[in-house]
């Protein structure tokens, strides 16, 4: 049944910033990231604001919203100097009315920063902090080919501290390598030990291009069974949620109120613009080439991977887009169900039905049925969401839907 309900805009906007250099590409790691760039950070921030300012002049309303948040991730952004830091967060803030509060993010290694250069991170306006530590084993970590030790990452977390950082996140990975089940408790243990605000639990993926695929592919990559991965996810589940975090996203988990605004944006389907090398970008409330009328269902923009040549293009022309697609109407639906599903309130069927015009129960009617049959669905009149045994199985049901 086809719905005439009112239109959603989206009047804010979040701002990611890539910082592509790492002192050393993991052997897990397919992010756009690369050891030993001969770039200055000072040149890469140059062109990243130089990309901005070409972005506000051609597409000025889109930056009139209220700036939610600024995300710098990478690679290893903590590589990058405090002062240089400031700069790009101070010319992001210049260009875009900010939203009070805002909330900036930099993701950071430990054994990339000391309490002075936290410090300097925090006056330059960042707030919230991501620390990649992934393991408190060292076995683990050497396996992964982290360059930290777990002193290291426990120092770190005490300079965010004394620097005055009140909102931290974790980032843990399970299903390493030889990892044991003990393993992973223990990591959690040491990590609701230390009580962040945020907590980010992944399940190692084996991405194509890595070093790990090639050593799976030659089997030489001893990863635990597949049914002891679903014990390390639900074990994190249990002890998270007894230590008082609330698990608000498949992956992730956080004390009342610091839920990562910044990824929120994207499981809400809003717009977020990506500057720098191999960033993405997606607006659905502005087509840039209609003078702020919406395209079909949005438009999503992605930039030069190499970060020389985006570099190069930006000076030269002040885009280093390498690729853009308009979504249809369809596609849109099936991002906002898959996106959707990732939160663990699941889908609002109302905000869908005003969003996309069309009833969510209606377009998928006898999967919804199956799908709550199975166990993996909880559907009611307001709600689409997973059950326990659909987070754990949420591959299965996203494929079923889409």
């Amino acid at each position: 049944m086809r719905i005439h309900g009112k239109e959603i805009r989206d009047n804010s906007l979040g701002i990611y910033v890539h910082i592509p250099f790492c002192q050393k590409k993991c052997l897990y790691c397919d992010f756009n990231s690369f050891a030993q760039l001969n770039i200055s950070d000072s040149g890469y921030i140059d062109a990243v604001l130089k990309e901005l300012a070409a972005l506000v002049q051609e597409s000025p309303v889109l930056f009139n919203k209220k700036l939610e948040t600024i995300y710098i991730g990478g690679g290893t952004p903590s590589l990058i100097e405090p002062y240089t830091i400031k700069r790009l967060v101070s010319s992001i803030n210049q260009t875009c009315p900010a939203s009070n509060p805002q909330e900036i993010t930099i993701e950071i290694n430990p054994g990339t920063v000391q309490r002075d250069s936290l410090s300097a991170f925090r006056d330059a306006g960042v707030n919230r902090l991501s620390i990649g530590i992934q393991s408190f084993n060292d076995t683990m970590l050497k396996i992964l080919g982290r360059m930290h030790s777990p002193q290291d990452s426990v120092l770190c977390y005490e300079y965010a501290r004394k620097a005055g950082f009140d909102n931290i996140g974790i980032d843990l990975i399970f299903g390493l390598p030889d990892q044991s089940l003990k393993d992973w408790e223990q990591d959690l243990k040491k990590t609701v030990f230390l009580k962040p605000e945020h907590i980010s639990t992944y399940n190692l993926t084996i991405e194509q291009g890595t070093p790990f695929f090639n050593l799976q592919k030659d089997n030489r990559l001893a990863l635990p069974p597949e049914e002891e991965q679903v014990f390390m996810y639900e074990h994190a589940i249990t002890n998270l949620k007894e230590a008082g975090y609330n698990h608000y996203e498949i992956s992730n988990f956080s004390l009342n109120g610091f839920e990562s605004r910044h990824n929120l944006r994207y499981w809400q389907c809003m717009d977020y613009i990506g500057l720098g090398a191999g960033a993405h970008s997606y607006v659905a409330s502005l087509d840039r080439n209609r003078q702020g009328k919406a395209p079909d269902w949005g438009m999503r923009w992605w930039n030069e991977n190499n970060p020389n040549l985006y570099m190069e293009q930006i000076t030269g022309i002040a885009t280093a887009v390498a690729g853009k697609e308009i979504l249809t109407t369809k596609e849109a639906i099936e991002e906002g169900i898959f996106l959707g599903l990732r939160r663990i309130t699941g889908i609002d069927t109302d905000w869908f039905s005003k969003r996309f015009g069309w009833s969510l129960k209606d377009l998928h009617a006898h999967k919804i049925t199956q799908l709550k049959i199975k166990g993996m669905l909880y559907a009611d009149h307001d709600t689409l969401r997973l059950t326990h045994q659909g987070l754990l199985l949420s591959n299965e049901v996203f494929a079923e839907l889409i």
